[in-house]
């Protein structure tokens, strides 16, 4: 299930919450596993926000959408423009 347009607060790990973000949720996204260099996948959440508004994010970072909070694990994907991370919810 993918949410779009959401608002979020991002909480960087380092820095202050920054408000109003706006973000994508899937739910059901497929993941390529961290390192890996062949054809495997699973089944996890990512977010996609902007890369202007919170660059790009580190381990352990968060996401609060909807009062539920995302923990940042990694990121997947980041043209400068979109930034995406896999994610768990705490």
């Amino acid at each position: 299930m993918v949410k779009r347009g959401l608002s979020a607060v991002y909480k960087p790990v380092d820095d202050l919450p920054i408000p109003g973000c706006l973000v994508r949720v899937d739910h059901d996204a497929l993941l390529q596993p961290g390192g890996a260099d062949f054809e495997i996948s699973e089944v996890g959440t990512t977010i996609e926000a902007l890369f202007s508004e919170v660059g790009t994010p580190k381990r352990g970072s968060a996401f609060e959408v909807d009062g539920e909070v995302y923990r940042v694990e990694r990121v997947q994907d980041n043209n400068r423009i979109f930034v995406k991370v896999v994610v768990n919810e705490d």
